[in-house]
């Protein structure tokens, strides 16, 4: 059941709520790894490290496109299966990237992540729309997102101690563990949800959930201020270590150490989200959540010292995480009858601001550094959120 006609839910056990925690974290791993080590991915090829982040570039690109595709896939196919794969991805990305003799060669199989990342997310959310009750969905999101913050936290630790070995072995170290466990138990212990639309869909109906998106205004601007919410918030993954170990000289296990503070207030933003809905609305969270953080990152990455930097980040980090959580709740309640196209291209959305936000950085990087960098992303963050306010509307929801 991809595309629903209701709220009609089968459930799901706590284990397989647990299973798309961990699915969520591992959606993070690779960024995780290139982020903490991209100094050094850098010098490996004798490479500046704006062209380095290149990689996440090139993966977002991919993982846009195939995003575009899941659209269709995921009326076709099984929830289930098309997480799986997308999971058992990430372990290969993570390998064939160990392998990398160029550049050139890290960006074609680094990009593979990209594809894991269109396939993983937007089912990861679609499950949690066909199996959870609606009062408890934006709940089960939070978890998600708190779970890939604990995640991102034991993997930044992690990394940190294997960086020694290089970080071709910490993303294989990293990687490849835990994307296996999650696979296998997420086939053991996430219900096989019949999909109603079967194998002989018609090409008419495959494309349908386009169709209505784009009649939606609402959806539209869901995906729009999504796009630049995320650009923003890439700012902190793709290049605010890279900030610190650069610009103040901060050795990567103390990087690796900060982040756990930045992991711990994320975690604390998505799990506070649902409290703050009760308060403010879904949308009206948004638009604070989103210019909140568009507001600190003008400064976040032009700061006089790295305590003030750090200090902004964890700022940025509870506000994200809120944003993330109410972003994932909010799409996922524009077009109940086509969640899994709408969830597809809210994971497209994802990866356009990921995109975004390492295309710019690498060429503000190289042209004019870091400050001018983290202006331009501020100004991107109030531009999302004057899209939740101009284009959206506030859902129908039976409870939070």
């Amino acid at each position: 059941m991809v595309e629903t006609k209701g709220d009609a839910v089968q459930g799901i056990s706590n284990a397989g709520i647990f299973g798309l925690i961990l699915a969520r974290g591992v959606t993070n791993l690779p960024s995780l790894v290139v982020s903490l080590l991209l100094v050094d991915i850098a010098t490996s090829f004798n490479v500046q490290v704006g062209a380095a982040g290149q990689i996440r570039t090139t993966s977002g690109l991919l993982s846009i496109i195939f995003g575009l595709v899941m659209g269709v896939l995921s009326v076709k196919y099984r929830h289930r299966s098309l997480l799986s794969i997308g999971l058992m991805l990430f372990a290969v990305s993570a390998v064939a990237s160990y392998f990398s003799e160029s550049l050139n060669m890290l960006l074609v199989f680094y990009s593979l992540a990209g594809v894991a990342l269109s396939m993983v997310n937007p089912m990861i959310n679609s499950l949690i729309g066909a199996l959870v009750q609606p009062e408890k969905r934006t709940t089960v999101i939070g978890w998600t997102v708190a779970g890939l913050s604990l995640i991102y936290l034991a993997g930044s630790l992690s990394a940190g101690y294997i960086a020694p070995w290089g970080w071709r072995m910490a993303l294989v170290l990293v990687v490849v563990p835990l994307s296996l466990f999650t696979c296998l138990l997420c086939r053991l212990q996430i219900p096989d949800v019949k999909q109603e639309s079967g194998a002989n869909v018609s090409l008419g109906s495959l494309f349908s959930g386009y169709s209505a998106l784009l009649r939606n205004r609402s959806a539209l601007g869901c995906i729009l201020g999504t796009v630049l919410g995320l650009a923003t918030w890439n700012v902190y993954l793709v290049y605010g270590a890279s900030y610190w170990r650069q610009v103040f000289m901060i050795p990567v296990t103390t990087t690796a150490m900060a982040m756990i503070f930045t992991s711990l207030s994320y975690t604390s933003g998505s799990l506070l989200a649902g409290r703050f809905i009760k308060r403010l609305g879904v949308r009206g969270l948004l638009l604070v959540t989103t210019g909140a953080l568009g507001g600190v990152t003008f400064f976040a990455l032009n700061s006089p010292s790295f305590w003030v930097s750090f200090g902004l980040t964890v700022v940025a980090s509870f506000f994200a995480g809120m944003m993330i959580t109410v972003s994932s709740s909010f799409s996922l309640e524009q077009i109940p009858k086509y969640r899994g196209t709408m969830m597809s291209l809210h994971s497209v959305a994802v990866s356009t601001g990921g995109t975004l936000s390492a295309a710019l950085g690498g060429l503000i990087l190289v042209a004019y550094g870091y400050g001018a960098y983290s202006i331009a992303m501020g100004f991107v963050g109030l531009a999302g959120a004057l899209a939740y306010m101009f284009l959206t509307s506030e859902p129908r929801r039976p409870g939070v």
